[in-house]
């Protein structure tokens, strides 16, 4: 038999799909639930407990998996009988005695169970219902809140990560239980002092080291703290920024996102399940952190691959076996992996820097007025990259000039004191330019550069940036207007996206021409679709939006619009005015950008209106709904409510891959924190999907989420917390959900607020 290459991944358990098949076949056969605890004991047999099957399971050095305990129905049952006849719900996490016992932290029923060698459950911790209680008595008597994960010391002391207590609690060898960690407030504090005063803030992974240290998974505070003999808490990796930065450096410097698990080894080595960044990280005894497996991506690994080059999905455990492998249970994936010989396994430096750009710049520009160009610059690699080594050069086209004095048409921007996070961050590359004052009509193309150290043998390190510029009619009614297309839309056929007109004025000149008929005529391959809005945005009254009257004709290729775009008469029309249009690309669209396009202003001579056809129809194709209505309706006033539901469905032929997800709420309605909970499917477990809010908390945008990686027909089900102001409008309002940046599908949620 050969023997695995150390530092390679491969399969212990789990064929990629969810539930439960069959016992007695080979684990890498078989379906396997969401695998949230794993453990080895000496023999070599894996332990793995199933948390959407209810069961834990045994995989045999030789392969075969069984079911040690739980009958697959969640419930609490069967104390002093068979396990495999008793009711688990939600097992978390095991850990084996020097006796063979083994402990299951049996979450959902708030208990801490034991399976003895002969196969007999009781239950050792934990006396239900869900709570806080019984510290300095029997642990059976106590009350535990979602107990995730256990660990033993050498004494037989029992550590349970008590996740809705913000604790850590400890069962001695006598059975009596009592707090080592946490004040029971969720929160962070307390370095260098008592554990037992310290906060924690949803503490999920708890281990044990040779040294007899303990090391606690604290994860909502992005941090690994450990508890010393004497009951010092102090932070040994994490620095509270949640994130993914810093391979190589002290541990304590870094940014972990979301950690869950934590092992150690027989060297010292501490092992981190970084949940949300797709990792395990390795923390030497120096404090050194590097990556040990996952490279970021979102995915099922490659088996015999270096594991630190192949994909994770969702890591939640890690449990270092007696020979040094260490084991992966990957609940995105559900898989059980392992990492072969990784103890002795040293990974290599990070590789140097790999950047590229997103490209800013407008489709028209107005001759006279200011525009951005340039390109934001992103690290793609893992390898932090100082800033002071990035420059970025901007050669403009004769007839454009920089909006600010300058020494030319060759700006330079570089970025001294500031550092570039791996696998994601940006720094901003852009400049404010203008037309000069006789530029002519016509595309104007700058050339633009990333360098790195002087270097300009990067990946996607030039570009030609093209900027039409337009020039304004003469002023008369609406030929005061400057109007030109804000963004080039992109949809793959069958698909829809939004694009802006915007309307400009003579600095300080009001313009009012009347209720105007506007014909826009669709680009090739393009239809109308939706209803068009316009939108003040720069007023002092805010944003002023509404409806514009329309009539969609000629089977979608003509729009017609009815509207007065006035322009500074009073203190709620102040420029710029938008529209916002839909458009949608038709099933047989040809792939290219289409510039046959127009808008009909009035008397003013047409505007051209480009759009993109991406891809193909079989690529993007997601249906979006509302759902769960009996929750839409809501009062004034109300928290923490769930009243939209988006079910999003992949209705095409191929996997959508992984999408932004932009949520945004009318006045009166935003949203309460920077996740958003959802379901995967039927069947699925909630998934928390980081985010961010802005505009006021009335949008919430999750980015690359690879819980949107749909197969076809597959769906998943997003419902964000929210909450309504006091004085939000009586009645109903609308929460628009996009995905794709650009959009490749959008839907709307009713909601109805009452008094």
């Amino acid at each position: 038999m050969t023997q695995a290459t150390p530092g390679t991944i491969v399969t212990v358990a789990g064929n990629g799909q969810s539930g439960f098949v069959a016992d007695d076949v080979p684990a890498t056969s078989t379906r396997i639930g969401a695998p949230w605890g794993v453990t080895v004991d000496e023999a070599g047999n894996v332990y793995v407990c199933e948390y959407s099957t209810d069961r834990v399971r045994k995989v045999t050095p030789d392969g075969k998996i069984t079911t040690i305990a739980g009958t697959g129905t969640g419930g609490y049952s069967g104390d002093g009988e068979r396990a495999t006849a008793a009711r688990l719900s939600g097992p978390h996490g095991t850990v084996i005695d020097k006796a063979g016992n083994i402990y299951i932290a049996d979450r959902k029923n708030d208990r801490i169970r034991m399976v003895a060698p002969d196969g007999t459950i009781t239950t050792v911790a934990g006396a239900g219902p869900r709570g806080y209680s019984g510290d300095g008595g029997p642990a059976s008597a106590a009350k535990l809140n979602l107990p995730e994960s256990l660990a033993l010391d050498d004494a037989g002391n029992l550590y349970i990560a008590d996740l809705g207590n913000h604790r850590v609690r400890k069962v001695a060898s006598d059975g009596k239980i009592t707090t080592v960690a946490g004040t029971g407030v969720g929160g962070y504090s307390g370095d260098g002092g008592p554990a037992f005063a310290a906060q924690l803030n949803d503490p999920t992974g708890v281990a044990v080291g040779k040294d007899g240290n303990l090391y606690v998974a604290d994860c909502s505070n992005h941090r690994v703290r450990r508890v010393t003999p004497d009951g010092t808490i102090s932070t040994v990796a994490g620095n509270g920024t949640k994130g993914y930065a810093g391979d190589g450096l002290p541990a304590i410097t870094t940014s972990l996102s979301r950690p869950y698990s934590v092992d150690m080894d027989g060297a010292g080595n501490l092992y981190i399940a970084d949940w949300d960044n797709h990792r395990v990280r390795k923390v030497a005894p120096d404090g050194i952190i590097t990556t040990m497996a996952g490279d970021g991506v979102a995915g099922a690994a490659v088996d015999s691959a270096p594991a630190m080059n192949t994909h994770l999905y969702s890591p939640v455990v890690v449990a270092v076996a007696p020979s040094g492998d260490l084991h992966i249970g990957d609940a995105g994936s559900y898989y059980v992996y392992k990492v072969v010989g990784a103890s002795a396994v040293v990974p290599p430096a990070p590789p140097v820097a790999d950047l590229y750009g997103t490209y800013v710049l407008p489709v028209t520009a107005p001759r006279g007025e200011e525009f951005e160009l340039g390109a934001r610059i992103h690290n793609r690699g893992p390898a932090i990259v100082s800033g002071e080594d990035v420059t970025v050069v901007l050669t403009l086209a004769d007839g454009l000039e920089c909006a600010q004095p300058s020494n030319g048409r060759r700006l330079t921007r570089s970025f001294t004191g500031t550092d570039l996070a791996p696998h994601g961050a940006t720094l901003d590359g852009v400049f404010r330019v203008r037309a000069t004052d006789d530029a002519t009509p016509g595309v104007y193309e700058s050339t633009l550069e990333i360098q790195y150290g002087g270097d300009l043998n990067l990946k996607d390190n030039t570009a030609v940036l093209p900027v039409t510029v337009v020039v304004p009619e003469p002023v008369d009614g609406e030929h005061a207007l400057i109007v030109f297309q804000d963004n080039l839309p992109k949809a793959a056929p069958g698909q829809s996206a939004r694009f802006h007109l915007r309307f400009l004025a003579p600095i300080g000149q009001p313009v009012n021409p009347g209720d105007l008929d506007q014909r826009l005529s669709a680009p090739t391959g393009f239809v109308f679709t939706g209803r068009p809005t316009y939108t003040y945005p720069n007023t002092a009254m805010g944003a002023i939006t509404g409806e514009l009257k329309h009539d969609i004709r000629d089977d979608g290729r003509t729009l017609v619009i009815r509207h007065n775009p006035h322009l500074n008469t009073t203190d709620t029309d102040n420029a710029p005015l938008l529209y916002a249009i839909d458009l949608q690309a038709e099933d047989d669209a040809v792939p290219g950008v289409v510039s046959d396009g127009s808008a009909s202003i009035g008397r003013r001579p047409p505007v051209q209106i480009r759009a993109e056809v991406t891809g193909t129809a079989a690529e993007v194709n997601i249906s979006i709904v509302q759902t769960q209505l009996h929750k839409a309706n809501v009062k004034r006033g109300q928290s923490w409510v769930y009243p939209v539901s988006f079910k999003i469905t992949n209705t095409g032929q191929t996997s959508i891959g992984a999408q932004d997800l932009i949520l945004t709420a009318p006045e009166g309605l935003w949203f309460s924190q920077d996740t958003t909970g959802m379901y995967r499917g039927e069947h699925g477990d909630e998934i928390t999907l980081t985010a961010e809010r802005s505009n006021g908390n009335r949008t919430l945008t999750v980015r690359g989420a690879v819980a949107l990686n749909l197969k076809p027909r597959q769906w998943a089900s997003v419902f964000p917390a929210m909450e309504i102001e006091a004085g939000a409008p009586v009645g109903p309002v609308r929460v628009e959900a996009r995905i794709g940046n650009p959009p490749v599908a959008t839907g709307h949620a009713t909601v109805t607020i009452g008094a």
